[in-house]
């Protein structure tokens, strides 16, 4: 009996034959990437909102209420961003589906997807010094900044999304 990594080797020789076959399946990858991109951008947002949260439990607990509407606020944003990304639309339809995204869109979408890691890494900084910061007066100047910073990649997020919605 043949072992399956051998056959499955015959099987990708075979399907290398047919016309066409090896650009979607590189297309196929690509959208897996994506997929791992967005994935990983939206476990990322998740963290900070963790560490948002602690921060939160951390004020109930000492008793300083004020900061809390705030620290939710900004925590609900996380977490409202975190599944917007996780769920946006694939890069690249599938071989049956009516619309199509070429491999040149498909590059710069990769692209842009990469640049939104390096934004979040702001986002992610920001968060992080909200958890660092002990004065009640600084802290809600912090948490303006955060939610500015996290309106801006939301906002780049959202050119994503246009750029996968435009018309042909």
């Amino acid at each position: 009996m043949e072992s399956p990594k051998g056959f499955s080797d015959r099987v990708e020789k075979w399907l290398s034959w047919i016309p066409g076959i090896g650009t979607y399946r590189d297309r196929e990858r690509r959208r897996e990437t994506d997929k791992k991109i967005r994935e990983h951008l939206a476990s990322r947002l998740q963290e900070a909102r963790s560490r948002l949260k602690r921060l939160t439990l951390n004020f109930s607990q000492k008793g300083q209420l004020d900061p809390l509407v705030d620290l939710d606020r900004l925590s609900a944003h996380l977490q409202q961003l975190a599944d917007t990304i996780r769920y946006a639309s694939y890069g690249y339809g599938g071989i049956f589906d009516l619309e199509k995204i070429r491999e040149e869109e498909l590059d710069r979408l990769y692209a842009f997807d990469l640049s939104l890691r390096d934004d979040l890494q702001g986002v992610q900084g920001q968060v992080e010094g909200l958890v660092q910061e002990t004065a009640p007066e600084t802290l809600t100047k912090k948490i303006q900044e955060a939610e500015y910073l996290l309106d801006a990649f939301e906002e780049k997020f959202r050119q994503r999304n246009d750029f996968m919605n435009r018309p042909a």
